[in-house]
């Protein structure tokens, strides 16, 4: 009904509108004694015309004439402009539609802020996810310029929003991402603070009721001291740049091109090593119960069998989320069934059996 008398509306003003407008140039041809010649006419309605496009043209030869073509002048500046209005309203809200019509994600990746490192990050996560494309959803309150390159890819979701906010976070269903990784805001004065606010609304939406238990969130780390506060605010990893790249550089200058090895490591690409972990239910139940050199001759046996992917034992991860690499026997002593794998391959591995 509602909906009814507002379409009444709009046409009964549409029509006193129109009234009006034929009006004004009714009585600018009567003013300007136009009836009594076809040319007078059309010239007179030549002038009104460029009088409702904003010109102002020949000046009427009476007062009547001169006031009623300002009136025209004035209706055709707000016409025009409430047109523009319109035309621009249906666009932005067109463009509003669009951002909010996201498709449902899950098992998805949300990357919270952008920053210079976020680009290569995002290429990273495409690479890895080659075999089975994963949607990345980039959340960042100010607009992501530098993205001409990855607007093609239809596996990428660029949203302009407050990642701050529990309504962006739910309405893009962070609850059921696979990971949501959390990257300096470098135009914020503080980023780590930012980031430990959105990491508590991550926290919140663990609280409601339906919602996954347990969302992994990875942040970027800026002041080394603010580490113990985005722990307590809920984030699972913390990765800072200086931290790493102090112990790349002191490894390069006492072994000639480590850098490089690392550099392999951290690249995905179809002709360089990466880590993977094997969970449990992945591997064969019989592997439970061996020791690490065990463990090694079991997949090395399997390597030489899948050439294609050769596998190496790099370590194993507790049930409790301990790493430990290439274990001492004191350690580690043998595969527990909540233990999973640590593996180099060149590609992600699944199941091995």
């Amino acid at each position: 009904m509602r909906r009814r008398n507002g379409r009444l509306r709009l046409r009964l003003g549409s029509i006193a509108v129109v009234l009006f407008l034929v009006g004004l140039i009714l009585s600018l041809l009567w003013s300007e004694g136009a009836f009594t010649s076809r040319r007078v006419v059309w010239e007179v309605l030549e002038d009104a015309i460029i009088t409702l496009m904003g010109e102002y043209p020949d000046k009427p030869q009476t007062v009547a004439g001169r006031i009623i073509q300002l009136l025209l002048l004035v209706f055709g500046t707000l016409a025009f402009g409430a047109i523009v209005g319109r035309v621009s309203s249906f666009f932005v809200t067109r463009a509003l539609h669009r951002e909010e019509a996201v498709k449902h994600f899950n098992d998805h990746i949300i990357i919270c802020n952008w920053n210079e490192k976020a680009p290569a990050i995002v290429h990273q996560l495409l690479e890895a996810n080659k075999g089975y494309p994963r949607d990345i959803v980039v959340i960042s309150a100010s607009e992501v310029e530098d993205r001409s390159d990855l607007e093609a890819r239809d596996e990428v979701h660029f949203i302009q929003a407050d990642p701050t906010h529990h309504a962006t976070l739910e309405r893009l269903q962070a609850s059921q991402a696979k990971a949501i990784i959390l990257l300096a805001d470098e135009e914020s004065e503080g980023p780590d603070e930012k980031n430990a606010l959105i990491a508590l609304a991550i926290k919140h939406l663990e609280q409601i009721p339906g919602h996954q238990k347990d969302i992994h969130v990875v942040g970027e780390l800026v002041k080394l001291d603010r580490r113990r506060h985005l722990k307590e605010a809920g984030v699972d990893e913390l990765i800072s740049a200086r931290d790493y790249s102090s112990g790349i550089i002191a490894q390069s200058a006492v072994f000639k091109n480590m850098s490089v090895v690392y550099q392999q490591l951290l690249t995905y690409s179809d002709d360089s090593n990466e880590f993977y972990f094997i969970a449990p239910g992945k591997y064969p139940d019989y592997l439970q119960g061996m020791t690490f050199a065990e463990l090694s001759r079991w997949i090395s046996e399997y390597s030489t069998v899948h050439a294609d992917n050769p596998l190496l034992l790099i370590g194993i991860k507790l049930g409790n989320g301990e790493i430990l690499l290439n274990p001492k026997q004191s350690h580690f002593e043998r595969l527990a069934a909540a233990d999973s794998l640590i593996v180099m391959a060149y590609r992600n591995v699944e199941r091995i059996v």
